[in-house]
């Protein structure tokens, strides 16, 4: 309902069962939307194409009572490919934000014993159409940035009685993030691999229309609306990885600057929001042509939502497996499940089981090589 909806960077990929990690993460058989450099790792005589969805089972509860909703989105669309030595580039679309919901509230009216009810719903939500590049500087030290277009609207209304009033805000803006990986190897056997990333605080450019109608008179009025600002928040993260052919161990936190944002209502605040993530890939089968991939993983972060002076702490659990199909693709299953404690009695409570599926195939060109 608040700011530009909820945030849904990262859950897409291999990723999703490993916990949410990819900050360090290298591989030349999925794309790491989560870190630009990691593109280097990618063969260089391949194409790589992706594509996932996810459907969530949802269960709100408050005060004793509860609803539930199911819903779906794609999450990921791209290709990945060596433009040339050294320099790496993807292309994609994929969802940032997401806004849904619909809440009755009955309310007395003052003098009499009745009740008036009061519908309040909302949907949309932010997309980004990206250009990644990265560049390999030497065998162990990669870097790289995306450059994205975000687009999208919300659309936010009540209807009390004869009257009903629809907001309506359409958002876009220009944005950059960064990333780099240096890998090292510690013996024969394992290698350490190290990630950054960071993405600078970017203002939303909104265009914002209120539709007031009354159905009894049939009047309509609509206009202009100068809302707070809204911005894409300051981010930074870093990243561990351990892994030898069999066994990848990884570690991800990132810091999210979201007290940046300002509230519409009293009742709601930002804060900035510290998130940490562990994840687990186990190989077996033979690890160099068609493995199966086994992940587990788990997070914890505080809700960068405050309501009313109530800072909720979220934690999530996940599991997948990663199926190979034919030398170099992978189609993989992911099953998340997301909880929320702390936030008071009178504070609404999320439950979520998301299930994922992302297809990643690989297509080799030819390449001349002149002497």
């Amino acid at each position: 309902m608040f700011g530009i909806g909820d945030i849904t960077v990262g859950e897409a990929g291999k990723y999703v069962g490993m916990g949410g990690v990819g900050i360090a993460l290298r591989s030349d058989n999925f794309l790491n939307g989560l870190n630009p450099s990691a593109l280097t790792a990618m063969d260089s005589a391949k194409f790589v194409y992706e594509a996932g969805a996810n459907v969530s089972f949802e269960k709100y509860t408050t005060r004793g009572r509860s609803s539930s909703s199911v819903t779906g989105n794609i999450r990921n669309l791209g290709i990945g490919f060596r433009v040339i030595p050294s320099w790496y580039a993807a292309a994609g679309l994929a969802p940032l934000s997401s806004m849904g919901y619909a809440i009755t509230v009955d309310q007395p009216v003052e003098g009499t014993e009745g009740t008036i009810s009061s519908l309040f719903e909302g949907n949309g939500g932010l997309s980004k159409v990206y250009l990644s590049n990265a560049f390999k500087f030497s065998k162990n030290f990669s870097l790289g940035f995306n450059l994205s277009y975000i687009m999208g609207s919300t659309t936010q209304s009540e209807v009390q009685g004869n009257t009903s009033i629809k907001d309506i805000s359409y958002k876009k803006a220009f944005y950059a993030d960064f990333g780099l990986q240096y890998n090292i190897a510690l013996n024969k056997k394992w290698n350490m691999n190290f990630g950054g990333v960071y993405g600078y605080k970017q203002q939303l450019s909104l265009n914002n229309d209120r539709t007031v109608i009354n159905s009894s008179s049939s009047e309509t009025l609509t206009e202009k609306l100068h809302p707070k600002s809204q911005f894409l928040p300051q981010y930074f993260g870093g990243g561990i990885a351990l892994n030898n052919k069999r066994l990848t161990l990884s570690a991800d936190y990132k810091f999210t600057q979201w007290s940046v944002m300002v509230s519409d209502n009293s009742s709601v605040s930002y804060c900035d929001q510290h998130a940490l993530n562990i994840g687990a890939d186990l190989l077996s089968g033979e690890s160099f042509t068609n493995p199966w991939h086994y992940m587990i993983g788990a997070g914890v972060s505080n809700s960068y939502v405050v309501l009313k002076n109530k800072k909720p702490m979220n934690y999530h659990v996940s599991a997948g497996l990663g199926i190979p199909v034919m030398t170099g693709n992978l189609v993989s299953f992911g099953v998340k499940y997301e909880s929320q404690a702390g936030a008071g009695t009178n504070v609404q409570k999320n439950q979520m089981f998301s299930f994922f599926l992302n297809l990643t195939f690989a297509e080799r060109t030819p390449r001349s090589k002149i002497y």
